[in-house]
């Protein structure tokens, strides 16, 4: 008699197949059905909006404080330029200098510049970074103050809403309150404090000498609540 044959194994269930980038499929979930609602009643619309708009660029541009900012800075930074240029200049020679120098003198000269391109680096460096910082004290503050103004202004005109010039894809000059804007902002902030040039900001900021506060606009009068 013939010995029984094995049962043949159950074939392997079916790997799923993979997604077009080899990801693993997404699970098939259940879909219970979720209720269903017939139509609202009819509300109350909203009122029409009233919008303005502003041009923040233009604004920042006409601003007498923004320009008295940029023309300081723009010296300090042109004075530091010289500096850094005028002590290359005089790295440079000190390398010269080295090169006909004997071997043992050499050495000593040259720990002497690595030390003095190190101390370089780190003055220039901070010099930058106070520089830097002193038109962000500046900046912020006339950013605080355009924001102020606007709000003002748009209450005054009641506006509903105010955007950005470059939010809006079309407007009309109607609706452009920019130019009042210049002129509000000039009135109430001519200039910035700005820190003296030898002013650490990081340093008076921790101290609370100079004012962080933003300003305190005056109510609109009669002739901005006309605009």
């Amino acid at each position: 008699m013939a010995a029984p044959r094995a049962a043949a194994p159950a074939p392997a269930p079916a790997a799923e197949a993979a997604g077009p980038d080899g990801a693993p499929p997404q699970p098939v979930l259940p879909e219970p059905a979720v209720p269903t609602f017939g139509a609202l009643p009819a509300g109350v619309r909203p009122p029409q909006p009233v919008i303005g708009v502003f041009d923040t660029g233009e604004i920042m541009r006409q601003s007498v404080a923004v320009q008295q900012v940029e023309q300081e800075m723009g010296a300090r930074r042109e004075k530091l330029i010289r500096e850094v240029r005028a002590e290359e200049a005089q790295i440079q020679a000190l390398r010269q200098r080295m090169l006909n120098a004997p071997r043992d003198q050499a050495e000593i000269q040259q720990r002497a510049l690595q030390q003095r391109v190190a101390s370089d680096q780190q003055k220039f460096g901070e010099r930058n970074r106070i520089l830097q910082e002193d038109i962000q004290v500046a900046m912020n503050q006339v950013q605080r103050e355009v924001a102020q103004v606007v709000n003002s202004i748009g209450k005054s005109r009641g506006l509903t809403m105010v955007v950005q010039s470059g939010l809006a894809v079309l407007h009309g000059p109607e609706v452009d309150i920019s130019q009042q804007v210049v002129t509000r902002l000039n009135a109430l902030l001519p200039h910035v404090y700005l820190p003296a040039e030898n002013e650490d900001p990081e340093v008076i900021a921790k101290s609370g000498r100079f004012p962080t506060a933003p300003v305190q606009m005056p109510e609109p009068g009669p002739q901005d609540q006309q605009g």
